[in-house]
């Protein structure tokens, strides 16, 4: 029969675990990549100036003044993201991985249904995370004459989705509004498992084999809405400003399984709850921006974007066995990002994009005592894109660089939870289109 333990002991265990590593796609940076077309070249500045799908996700306002119907697709980001987490493993060992994604940007189409208002519907995947890890390493345990040899194993598959219509509607020749309703769909899978085998040194005979292992499955249903608003004070000068509200959960449910064998019945341990109630409450934003624009020659743009603060219980159930509660929190500070951007047209049809924008953390600071602690890395961006323009067709070819540094938990000896160093990147290309009729 599985041992009852007080639900803060499982609480506790699970947050170190997951932030050995960043196994969420939401893991309190809120722009790991650019979603968009000209958006991703621009470093995602375009609040004040965006007219074509992009809008969907910075302003909606923006589609009031495009330029005509059009089907626009941002294939794929190719990349590699790399993560290395100084001495996460235990002292001497440091855990680090690398994956190869690609992720579906963004898809949508816009309706021009007259002179000043458009429709559009889209579907954006802003945050994704997907790969395998495994290390396997040695090391001298506290007993004389034994050696202890790890073996550790990671599985993400972490998705964010927004799908929902929008639209834009020209007020006067300088002022437009526009809105858009969006289903915030999201799937995690979350596994570690963390083997030990003890042997003897002198003849490699198998003294002990221990293990801890947990597995994290949810899926789940938000809706948010997003609502902006943009004016030309100039011909050349206009500003921009979106409100995002926080997500209001429609549905979700998912399971954690937790075990340890560490030798001893008194400490062994079995958790598992299922059909929990599972929760992404995505926080509300306000942006700003500031563009100079002269179309078809160059142009600039500065946005700053403040992040609300949030904290929610992210899965709830109870554990089969016992009965006992089981509860995964996230709790989410408020932060402020600043985003860059400038255009340059070689061409009358050959713009050229350069961006930077920053990508702080909203996560706490990781608190040994504190289940609701995170990976709290700050992380900077780079972007620039190439891009061929006709009347009726739009190709942009582009790359992102996303870097940082910070702070989470790992493992000092006898496995307690210790701060550590973590550095993290990014880097994507991305191909783009529109066809416009």
């Amino acid at each position: 029969m599985p041992r009852k333990s007080p639900i803060i002991s499982v609480a506790l265990f699970l947050s170190g675990l997951i932030f050995i590593s960043p196994l969420s796609a939401d893991n309190g940076n809120y722009r790991n990549f650019l979603v968009g077309d000209r958006a991703a070249g621009m470093g995602g500045a375009v609040v004040a100036s965006t007219a074509d799908l992009d809008a969907c996700y910075y302003n909606p306002a923006g589609l009031g003044r495009v330029s005509g119907s059009r089907i626009s697709l941002s294939a794929s980001l190719y990349g590699i993201y790399r993560v290395r987490v100084n001495e996460g493993l235990g002292p001497g060992e440091s855990y680090k991985t690398h994956a190869f994604e690609s992720i579906p940007s963004t898809f949508g189409s816009i309706l021009k249904v007259s002179d000043r208002l458009a429709l559009a519907i889209s579907a954006f995947t802003p945050d994704q995370i997907d790969y395998d890890s495994q290390s396997s390493f040695e090391r001298q345990p506290y007993r004389t004459g034994m050696l202890q040899s790890d073996y550790y194993a990671t599985t993400v598959d972490d998705t964010l989705m927004w799908i929902g219509p929008s639209l834009g509607w020209k007020v006067t020749p300088r002022f437009s509004i526009g809105c858009g309703a969006y289903v915030a769909y999201r799937t995690s899978v979350r596994r570690q498992s963390w083997s030990y085998l003890y042997t003897n040194e002198s003849d490699n005979s198998i003294v002990e084999v221990l293990s801890r292992q947990y597995s994290i499955d949810y899926s789940n249903y938000g809706l948010l809405g997003l609502f902006g608003g943009q004016y030309f004070l100039t011909d050349e000068i206009s500003v921009g400003v979106t409100v995002q509200t926080p997500t209001v959960n429609l549905t979700g449910d998912g399971e954690v399984l937790y075990s340890a064998s560490l030798g001893g019945s008194g400490n062994d341990e079995l958790f598992h709850a299922e059909n929990m109630e599972s929760k992404n409450k995505i926080p509300a934003r306000i942006s700003g921006g500031i563009s100079y624009r002269e179309p078809g020659h160059y142009g600039f743009e500065v946005d700053v974007s403040y992040h609300f603060p949030t904290s929610y219980t992210e899965l709830s159930g109870d554990d089969i066995w016992s009965g006992d509660p089981v509860t995964l929190n996230v709790r989410k500070e408020p932060v402020t990002n600043v985003n860059l951007g400038a255009e340059y047209y070689l061409l009358e049809n050959h713009p050229l994009r350069l961006g930077f924008f920053t990508n702080l953390s909203s996560a706490p600071y990781p608190d040994l005592d504190s289940a609701a602690s995170g990976e709290d890395v700050d992380m900077y961006g780079a972007s620039a894109s190439a891009g061929y323009e006709t009347e009726h067709s739009t190709f942009t070819l582009g790359l992102n660089y996303v870097w940082g540094k910070g702070k989470c938990l790992g493992f000092g000896q006898d496995f307690q939870p210790v701060v550590v160093d973590v550095r993290e990147s990014y880097i994507f290309v991305f191909l783009a289109s529109a066809y416009i009729f």
